[in-house]
């Protein structure tokens, strides 16, 4: 399957009928860390069945229904894709780090789009962001540069990256009203593309489970993913939400701040 953490991330951004697990138990914690052990397993094992049957009807509806969660999760993704798209996600979450620090707008009559472009890129140095209009402006451009939209608002970005194999991929994502990640176009193929690289080992630690007045569980996770001997850690929390006997995955929280 695809890259864990691209997974996690692509799921955070665009989340902004389920399996039954007995979640009505005496010790609700239990139960609600025991849904967030097996969504996180399914994910990890590329079992999409399992991952997108665990969503609450509100984060399906989110992610857009049934079939873009099967296409957002899936295996069928081939690795120059998920490079764009991880190149996406990771502006997308730049970009909304940025809007926390202005009440949640991307953009003011004092903070430009060129001066988001300067922010994502000090926020993620291994971008790089230029202005554009459209998907075309994504054409022929490496997978780690990324097109803002001249279009995009103060409550809404809309950001575009061309894969090596050509395929443009936009990102929408708005301050209400969540995200979209969804393929736009056909750019310029690379005329050599790298070895498609192993895929990283991915653990996960349960570090605690929280149980929210509002009858909500907030399972908190430490994700370790281990590639070329390197090891990276990513926190995560899942939100669960009671459905009669079920616990439900309603939304996925991403540390933009971890190590």
């Amino acid at each position: 399957m695809g890259s864990c953490r691209r997974l996690l991330l692509v799921g955070a951004v665009l989340l902004a009928a389920a399996t039954a697990v007995p979640a009505a138990g005496a010790d609700p914690a239990s139960d609600a860390r025991a849904v967030a052990d097996r969504f996180l397993t399914a994910l990890i094992a590329g079992d999409i069945e399992t991952v997108c049957g665990l969503f609450s009807p509100k984060a399906e509806a989110r992610l857009g229904g049934p079939d873009r969660c099967r296409r957002a999760f899936g295996d069928e993704t081939s690795a120059a894709d998920r490079a764009a798209q991880l190149t996406l996600v990771r502006a997308a979450i730049a970009a909304d780090r940025s809007a926390s620090r202005r009440n949640g707008q991307y953009v003011t009559k004092k903070f430009r789009l060129k001066q988001l472009a300067r922010e994502i890129e000090f926020l993620e140095p291994d971008l790089t962001v230029v202005l554009g209009k459209g998907p075309d402006a994504a054409a022929g451009r490496l997978p780690s540069t990324v097109v803002l939209d001249t279009r995009s608002t103060a409550r809404r970005v809309v950001l575009y990256a061309e894969s090596d194999d050509g395929s443009i991929w936009r990102a929408i994502v708005a301050r209400e009203g969540g995200g979209r990640l969804e393929e736009v176009g056909q750019g310029v193929p690379e005329s050599s593309r790298p070895p498609t690289p192993a895929e990283p080992e991915v653990t996960y630690t349960v570090d605690s489970v929280a149980m929210g007045s509002d009858g909500r569980a907030i399972v908190s996770v430490t994700l370790a993913e281990v590639e070329d001997g390197e090891t990276e850690m990513y926190a995560l929390a899942v939100v669960l939400v009671p459905a009669g006997t079920s616990w439900l995955v309603d939304d996925l929280l991403y540390s933009a701040f971890s190590e």
